[in-house]
């Protein structure tokens, strides 16, 4: 294997010619990794698009563009060179430019502005980062030519506070401790429109990610970018330490971690890797045999997919004969111009054989404005064609949404129906083809003897079981059992409203995991076996129910064993319905 070690920098000398890891972190999360993946090293000139995309978020690009040009310098990274006319550094990648955007990062929220640049790397990488104090100090005593540098900006203008200081800044972000994870992590956080993949948060905006991949295409790789872009056809950045990341923009990020440098100032490891990996796995972003994922990426309706809502048997007919007519398409990726004429023409298929449409956002990553009328116009003409539609996980794109709210209230058309997740959506699909397709009446309470709980009973049983009955009602919002799982003492036979079981979500709220309506029971199963709920119980409305204690229980059993062993089977049966039911959920 050819390339040497890093010298310049004393510390960096110390590594391992043979450490060698390979990571790839997909846009939806996915890790891949083989090697020396685990194994700490400084970030060193891979910090320079972290910190101009900073720049860029916290004083603007056109601040930025003031102190720092875009150009490819056909240069080394290391040069001591400016742009005749203007005196700005050519480019933010070269170290010229990475001081000068370095010297514009205020401590604003923090002590020092390596403090506010280390939480934005941390970030990126979805765990704490910090600086290895030996690399720095021997940074720190060796880089004179960074000082002539900074000096030189000093002196044009470009920066304007004390060169020491900036110099100590920039020595620290390069001396920034990751792994080759972390740099496959933030890469595909630049390859995700700024939001990490793997922890789902948003780091940057999606018009500065675009600024920096445009800079990291041209500039990235030093003198030998424009070679790279031919070869490798990606965006990405190199360091003097190892390290190299590259960016498949919507698709994936991948990092290459080896020490050995070229000529160039590149890892001569991670350059064949980056090379062969294009080729084989298509990744050149002018490849014509590499397409975008399609903007659908499933398509089903309500016999395919269920909500969590438990239905009786008159509905669960009406379903399974029109539950085609109601249909969820499963949207995915970038939704850019093109995808979203795609995205219409789906919807629109055969409108005129669907009563509701849901599109699913759960799985889109960013959507472009240029969308917003599009969607807008895809809601009227759905209408049109007689039918209705909703959108699900929609709020994942708060900016989306609001601009298309303001969009259709300027053109005096109503609000786009949205569900918080795509479980709401199908149980308001399913509730309107119940509405439109059943003929079911309305009682504002069942009797007993319509109960599920009953079937088979004779009024004799009806009444022996009445009478031991206690008739309840809890209010909309109320939890029936209290706010924690418990074992509870009697099981409701509901006869009206609807109660959800919950349990408790990350964020501190809730999160369903089913729902029961009028003829159902909850509770049975933990009177009988001495269980605790599987959630907690939530009235969704006012519900009515006729409550059955455990000791009541025992003396119908004395009273008339018959009329219990139809109940048991009349539970049973219940039991096994919501259980098929989950299962269906479960193998969508």
């Amino acid at each position: 294997m050819s390339g040497e070690v890093a010298s310049y920098i004393p510390e960096l000398a110390s590594a391992d010619p043979a450490w060698f890891g390979i990571s790839m972190v997909t846009a939806d999360g996915a890790v891949y990794e083989v090697g020396d993946t685990r194994r700490e090293f400084t970030i060193q000139s891979i910090s320079k698009p972290l910190t101009y995309a900073l720049a860029q978020e916290a004083i603007g690009e056109e601040e930025v563009r003031r102190h720092v040009d875009v150009e490819p310098s056909g240069e080394a990274f290391n040069s001591i060179t400016l742009q005749p006319g203007t005196g700005l550094p050519l480019n933010p990648m070269v170290n010229a430019g990475a001081i000068a955007t370095t010297s514009l990062i205020e401590p604003i929220g923090f002590e020092k502005p390596i403090d506010r640049i280390l939480h934005e790397y941390s970030e990126f990488a979805g765990r704490h980062l910090k600086v290895d104090e030996e690399v720095f100090n021997s940074e720190n005593e060796t880089g004179h030519r960074n000082r002539a540098i900074a000096y030189l900006l000093k002196n044009a203008g470009v920066v304007d506070r004390e060169v020491e200081e900036v110099v100590e800044t920039y020595f620290r972000q390069c001396s920034t401790l990751v792994t080759c994870r972390d740099l496959a992590t933030i890469a595909a956080t630049l390859a995700s429109t700024g939001v990490n993949p793997v922890t789902g948060e948003r780091v940057l905006r999606e018009e500065t990610v675009r600024n920096v991949l445009s800079v990291m295409a041209s500039c990235g790789m030093y003198d030998a970018a424009g070679d790279w872009l031919y070869t490798v056809g990606l965006p990405a950045k190199s360091g003097v330490a190892g390290g190299i990341i590259a960016v498949l923009p919507g698709q994936l990020g991948f990092a290459v971690y080896s020490p050995p440098l070229d000529a160039h100032g590149n890892s001569v490891r991670g350059i064949k890797v980056c090379e062969d990996l294009s080729e084989v796995l298509h990744l050149h972003v002018m490849s014509p045999s590499r397409r975008p994922a399609p903007p659908v990426r499933a398509e089903g309706s309500c016999l395919d997919s269920q909500s969590k809502r438990f239905r009786g048997p008159a509905e669960q007919n009406i379903l399974a004969e029109h539950g085609r007519r109601a249909r969820v398409l499963q949207l995915q990726g970038e939704i850019s111009f093109a995808a979203g004429e795609l995205i219409t023409g789906s919807a629109l298929e055969r409108a005129e054989h669907h009563d509701f449409t849901v599109l699913d956002f759960r799985a889109v990553r960013s959507i472009d404005p240029i969308d917003i009328p599009i969607f807008s116009h895809l809601i009227e003409s759905c209408e049109e064609a007689g039918g209705e539609i909703a959108f699900s996980d929609v709020d994942r794109h708060p900016l989306f949404l609001e601009d298309l709210g303001r969009h259709r209230e300027q053109e005096g058309l109503h609000p786009v129906r949205t569900f918080p997740d795509l479980d709401l959506a199908l149980e308001w699909c399913e509730q309107g083809l119940i509405d439109r397709y059943g003929d079911l009446e309305t009682d504002p309470e069942l009797s007993l003897a319509q109960h599920g709980a009953t079937l088979g009973m004779s009024i004799d049983e009806i009444e022996l079981l009445s009478s031991h009955l206690e008739h309840v009602t809890f209010g909309a919002g109320e939890l029936i059992y209290g706010d924690e799982m418990v074992e509870p003492e009697e099981m409701l036979l509901v006869t009206a409203g609807k109660i959800s079981l919950l349990a408790r979500a990350d964020d501190g709220g809730f999160q369903r995991l089913a729902t029961l309506s009028a003829g159902m029971t909850l509770g049975e199963i933990s009177v009988i076996a001495g269980t605790s709920l599987a959630g907690i119980p939530r009235a969704d409305t006012e519900v009515k129910a006729w409550a059955l204690g455990k000791g009541d229980l025992e003396v119908l059993r004395a009273k008339d064993p018959g009329l219990v062993v139809t109940l048991l089977e009349n539970l049973l049966r219940q039991v096994a319905q919501r259980a098929f039911h989950l299962r269906s959920m479960l193998l969508d």
